[in-house]
């Protein structure tokens, strides 16, 4: 349902350039309308004509319909001959600009962008849609947020997976007069800023904070020590370094091939690892709950006879073959391995 009035939303601010250069000849022939009834009731000398009926009368004119026989008074012939040429051209007019508008939003795209973009609220801003960006595009996908993203390679490859999810891209760069406007960056939550060039995160990361003091801003960015300083300087909440962010797994997983994953909390490296119990374990017999509250570990998930269990309770015991994945430290994994004995 949100999806549906965003579009309808959407839509309404993309037809409302072609209906404002479209209102003036329509409110001309509702004037005529209007004069054509007052004239036709006081000036039609064949029969009586009601307000209403003179209306509706005035009315089918515009379609070359006439109920009534041929008037004698001119102001009446005025409006039998200008009516309907009028209706033609107001019809016309009509079909033909909202038609174009409606069937051709890919010749439009920024227009239809601009507009999608202005239909969302509290929506994420993602600035890039090369490998990384497209990758954050997946994970907000399946975040279930809305999205509106920049690109300025009018032929990256990514585009086609944004527009088959209905993902609105405008094309062009943060540099751009206007852009933060077309972008919506007003009523946006956050900006993501994933691109290769450090110091076009840095201006799209200060007009937006120019244009919404208090959104969030996350910037990748590959100078480490430039990374930190951004963050300190400019108040950003968080600027992510490539180096920084892959060092850690690169070293952890180098040296103990059960390491998935591995990131920094403050000064505190974190790992996250899969273990399957071996036969002689130590751990066979032991819960969950007392491993995690004697060695700080997290259980992540528990699989066993091929299902597999998230978060899981705290009573369970541990048995052979079970294949689990803890968050931990370091020095505890190496612990764990020992009891596992793992080769």
């Amino acid at each position: 349902m949100k999806r549906w009035t965003r579009r309808v939303r959407a839509n309404f601010y993309y037809l409302r350039r072609p209906l404002a250069n479209f209102l003036p000849l329509f409110l001309l022939l509702v004037v005529l309308l209007a004069a054509g009834s007052v004239c036709f009731h006081k000036l039609y000398q064949q029969e009586p004509l009601t307000y209403l009926r003179a209306l509706y009368i005035t009315y089918c004119l515009v379609f070359m319909e006439h109920l009534i026989p041929f008037p004698d008074h001119w102001a009446l012939q005025f409006f039998y001959f200008v009516l309907p040429l009028l209706g033609l051209v107001v019809l016309l007019d009509g079909f033909v600009r909202f038609g174009y508008h409606a069937l051709r939003r890919d010749a439009n795209r920024a227009e239809w962008v601009r507009a999608m973009a202005k239909a969302n609220s509290n929506h994420i801003i993602l600035c890039g849609l090369g490998r990384v960006g497209l990758r954050v595009l997946e994970q907000l996908m399946q975040l279930g947020e809305d999205v509106v993203a920049l690109e300025k390679m009018s032929d990256n490859p990514n585009l086609a997976f944004a527009k088959k999810h209905g993902v609105p891209v405008q094309i062009g760069t943060g540099r751009e007069e206007g852009i933060m406007d077309d972008l919506n960056v007003a009523q946006a939550r956050s900006i993501i800023l994933a691109t290769d060039d450090d110091l076009a995160n840095l201006e799209m990361a200060l007009d937006a904070r120019k244009a919404k003091p208090e959104i969030r801003v996350v910037m990748r960015m590959f100078d480490q020590d430039l990374a930190a300083k951004i963050r300190d300087a400019f108040d950003i909440q968080l600027a992510f370094s490539t180096a920084a962010l892959a060092a850690p797994l690169f070293a952890t997983s180098s040296s103990d091939r059960s390491i998935v994953n591995s990131f920094y909390i403050g000064e505190q490296l974190l790992v996250v690892a899969d273990l399957v119990v071996n036969q002689t374990s130590k751990l066979i017999g032991k819960k969950i709950e007392e491993v995690g509250a004697e060695h700080r570990v997290f259980v992540l998930a528990h699989e066993r006879d091929g299902k597999m269990t998230h978060f899981p309770a705290a009573d369970i015991d541990f048995e052979p073959g079970d294949q689990v994945t803890i968050q931990t430290e370091p020095q505890t994994l190496k612990t764990l391995h020992s009891w596992n004995q793992d080769q």
